[in-house]
């Protein structure tokens, strides 16, 4: 009998779903996790019928409870900084960047590393139920995978020292209000809402939707190569690039008006 997967992909149309399925240990992340979510969203990349990326999770009580304690309590210090928290870099990265809308959907309580995986999305949007937060104060670490940053960007140093110092979670209509999640809701209400938000963002222009993550990525980085991405999408969105592609592919000067 085939043991059924932690992460299951699925798609649906124009939209693309990411589930976290490890429901006996409440979603916590392993590193063969991280590696599927990365061939995942790796998919979603090269397939541009794809428009939207949803996270969710099959448990009501937690979309994730973080990385797996199991997994990394044992590592030695160098390991720690240069696989286990570098490849979760690395797949968060890949998340944040991706050229479409990312959509979380906590179901549940977001704890450690789950609560960076939804940092590294577009959107959240919680049931009322769930708990953000990173309790790693309490077991002698940090948010390793870029936590402390995004946290800060979204909602600035005062509000990312209370949660990451004191270490605990608030409920997701705090977080709301603090600007973490989009909208908390009755857990009745949030598939219905983020199906609307799903429908709205097919409805919207693909370049626009690509130029202006990636437009926002160079606010926040300040590094210059989203700069280069940002002006080669523009030219190439612009009726002088078709003149001289036409004009090459016809072997003639372009005419540019």
């Amino acid at each position: 009998m085939q043991q059924e997967s932690d992460v299951i992909f699925a798609i649906e149309g124009a939209v693309a779903t990411i589930t976290l399925n490890r429901t006996a240990r409440h979603n916590a992340l392993t590193t063969r996790m991280l590696d599927d979510i990365d061939r995942y969203v790796a998919t979603v990349e090269r397939n541009d019928e794809v428009r939207v990326l949803k996270f969710t999770s099959n448990s009501q009580r937690f979309f994730c409870s973080g990385a797996d304690i199991n997994e990394w309590g044992d590592i030695d210090p160098q390991r720690m900084g240069t696989r286990f928290i570098r490849d979760g870099n690395r797949v968060f990265r890949r998340i944040a960047e991706l050229d479409k809308p990312t959509i979380a959907v906590l179901s549940g309580s977001a704890l450690g590393g789950g609560f960076e995986l939804a940092l590294a999305c577009d959107f959240r949007y919680a049931s009322v139920d769930a708990r953000i937060g990173f309790p790693e104060a309490a077991v002698g670490a940090i948010p390793g995978w870029m936590g402390c940053a995004r946290l800060s960007e979204l909602v600035g140093a005062t509000r990312t020292r209370e949660l990451i110092l004191l270490g605990e979670p608030v409920g997701a209509a705090i977080a709301a209000q603090w600007g973490i999640v989009n909208e908390a809701l009755a857990a009745d209400q949030l598939a219905a809402r983020v199906d609307a938000v799903c429908a709205t963002l097919q409805k919207r222009s693909t370049t626009s939707l690509s130029v202006g993550k990636r437009l926002i990525r160079m606010m926040e980085s300040g590094q210059h190569e989203y700069a280069h991405e940002l002006a080669a999408s523009v030219c190439k969105a612009s009726p002088d690039a078709a003149e001289g592609v036409a004009a090459f592919r016809e072997k003639r000067h372009a005419n540019f008006g």
